[in-house]
């Protein structure tokens, strides 16, 4: 049963030097988008993959220790780019989302949940587990800030290990196993650990026939994938497990080359960002 739709949305950007991503590049400072997807299901309904920056994001980095946040990484965001206020001006309400699938808990990522708060929150149970427990300094050096995740969180949250484990054929590429979010095939969340641990990705089915890979941060540009370019050494610092990283630019490289009717989108590369400024819609 494959997704109806698939649109993508851009809720604000932060800046870093170009090189961060491309050692061979310039320190000239480019723009991360911050985009998040709304998956449209034929039984399940509307559903959300991450929820990009929101004001609550901008309030929280006000304040020590999150004001680090936003001096290392600067970030330009208006309420009119809320994925909330975005959705509404195409006739959705906040209400309508089912789901939100959330890659990791980075604050880029997470940002708008509170804009869902009848929405299930689908995700790894690593990727859970690895925030859980800790003070906000130390999610804060993980990259994620406790303070905007809902407060009812462990109530709404479901684990994307609890769903069926399935083989995947060839035509995923080196990606031989994912998990079969609705039991049709439909969406199946693949482990991109590496950036964070517990990080998902999706492939989406879409009616037409065509095929996407979400990626999230398993690369921050398309020409990572592309050429098998690895970050600068200092990208390290925002990288959870560099061996995992590595090997998963590699595997979409290899991906791009066996599949390349798969369009993959990395949450934060301009390729992606312009599909929503297109307001393209899959079909």
């Amino acid at each position: 049963m494959p997704i109806n739709s698939l649109k993508i949305y851009e809720c604000g950007y932060c800046t870093h030097p170009e090189k961060v991503v491309n050692p061979r590049k310039s320190l000239k400072t480019i723009t991360f988008s911050a985009t998040a997807a709304l998956l449209k299901h034929p039984k399940k309904g509307y559903i959300l993959f991450d929820t990009g920056y929101a004001s609550y994001f901008l309030q929280e980095t006000k304040k020590f220790p999150y004001s680090i946040y936003s001096k290392l990484t600067p970030v330009y965001f208006g309420e009119q780019q809320s994925l909330k206020n975005q959705l509404e001006s195409d006739g959705i309400s906040a209400d309508e989302i089912s789901t939100v699938i959330l890659s990791h808990f980075h604050g880029d990522h997470t940002a708008g949940l509170k804009d869902f708060p009848k929405a299930n929150i689908l995700t790894s149970k690593e990727a859970f587990t690895n925030i859980s427990g800790l003070t906000n300094l130390q999610a804060l050096m993980k990259g994620c800030l406790l303070e905007i995740l809902p407060k009812d969180i462990e109530k709404r949250i479901k684990f994307i290990n609890d769903c069926d484990l399935i083989k995947l054929d060839n035509s995923y590429g080196p990606f031989y196993e994912g998990r079969d979010l609705f039991g049709d095939n439909s969406v199946i969340a693949i482990d991109l650990t590496g950036h964070a641990i517990g990080q998902c990705g999706l492939f989406v089915q879409l009616d037409s026939g065509k095929k996407v890979l979400l990626c999230a941060d398993a690369v921050w540009v398309s020409e990572a994938y592309e050429n098998a370019i690895f970050p600068h050494k200092i990208a390290n610092l925002l990288i959870e497990d560099v061996n995992s990283y590595k090997n998963n630019v590699l595997k979409l490289h290899e991906l791009s080359k066996q599949a390349p009717e798969i369009d993959i989108l990395p949450t934060h590369c301009k390729k992606t960002a312009n599909l929503a400024k297109e307001g393209y819609i899959y079909e």
